[in-house]
């Protein structure tokens, strides 16, 4: 085996190797801790995102109840209208019938008078 000697300019170049890799790994360790913070960030912003979502998704399901119960309203309205036309022509009818009946009565009120006229 054979021992090599350590010169000056090669412990310079082992010391500026050492130094330059000393200056990769502070870049990397520089590198790592702002990917760090933007991690940290994003999971802020997805939280934030998260909590945005579920308070849609409450909005949304009370929209959809209100709609559901516009929907029910809006239907028994409908029946009510339905009955209340039911209604209307059968008054309609009652009253078709009523007038029928009042000219019969005078018919027959007119009828009479004009029979006394008719005997004086």
């Amino acid at each position: 085996m054979t021992t090599e000697r350590w010169d000056d300019d090669r412990l310079d170049r082992l010391a500026n190797s050492v130094e330059g890799l000393t200056n990769r790994v502070d870049n990397i360790a520089n590198s790592l801790e702002s990917l760090t913070k933007r991690v940290d960030s994003i999971a802020i912003a997805t939280e934030n995102n998260n909590r945005l979502i579920e308070s849609n998704a409450r909005v949304i399901q009370a929209l959809a109840n209100v709609a559901a119960e516009a929907r029910e309203e809006r239907e028994q309205l409908f029946q009510r209208m339905d009955q209340q036309n039911a209604i209307i022509v059968q008054h309609q009818e009652e009253i078709v019938g009523l007038r029928i009946e009042t000219r019969r009565t005078l018919d027959i009120l007119l009828n009479q008078r004009n029979q006394g006229d008719n005997q004086e």
